[in-house]
């Protein structure tokens, strides 16, 4: 009987971790305003076979008015995404830094806590002048960091030659403070030039890039 109750006690505990679920914590937010996102799908998922993409839903919950969420999942989950609708996702803010990465992996049998960032859209417009034109010599390269982007990569290979101007059409781009960078090549000599701005949910902003 000593054997058989030690036996069960055994049983238990492997099925108590078999079914022991994962607690997530966290809020979906604009982290430019601090304003939670309400309705976002929070999804915990599994890697499989049976369907295209190879994840399969095993549990989800939707943001409340104030963005907050707590999603409880089975241990067969490996990882957390989310559906935002009519937002830019920027990702998952855990431990003081945004993961790399659009899911969030599981931390199995531990109580979790994460945000997920997400911005709105604005309108952005560039009016590009070369106002200081030197003659067809001139050549000029344009690039942009958007605050949340790491850093502002290589310049482009593509230039600007001349009297260049241009005034581009209306783009839609995620919400918040943009630098645009010109690297300009003269005769009289080169320079780098910075642009900075901000982007304003559903407005139309332009920046004046003249150089």
């Amino acid at each position: 009987m000593k054997k058989l109750g030690v036996f069960i006690i055994i049983l238990s505990v492997v099925f108590m971790s078999c079914n022991r679920k994962t607690t997530l914590k966290g809020r979906v937010m604009n982290p430019i305003t601090g304003e939670g996102i309400a309705g976002a799908t929070i999804s915990a998922s599994k890697t499989t076979m049976e369907l295209p993409g190879g994840y399969k839903t095993v549990e989800q919950t939707t943001s409340d008015a104030n963005g907050d969420f707590i999603l409880e999942f089975k241990k067969s989950a490996s990882n957390i995404g989310v559906s935002t609708g009519d937002y830019y996702n920027i990702g998952w803010y855990q431990n003081g830094e945004i993961q790399p990465g659009y899911y969030l992996p599981v931390q199995k049998g531990k109580n979790m806590k994460a945000d997920f960032y997400a911005v709105p859209y604005g309108k952005l417009n560039l009016d590009i002048k070369n106002i200081n034109c030197e003659g067809i010599t001139d050549i000029m390269w344009l690039r942009k960091k958007w605050q949340y982007d790491e850093g502002n990569g290589a310049w482009p290979q593509l230039s600007r030659e001349g009297c260049y101007q241009n005034l581009t059409g209306a783009s839609t781009v995620p919400v918040g403070e943009y630098i645009y960078q010109i690297k300009v090549q003269r005769a009289s000599g080169d320079t780098i030039m910075e642009f900075p701005g901000i982007v304003y949910e559903n407005q139309l902003t332009t920046f004046e890039i003249y150089y």
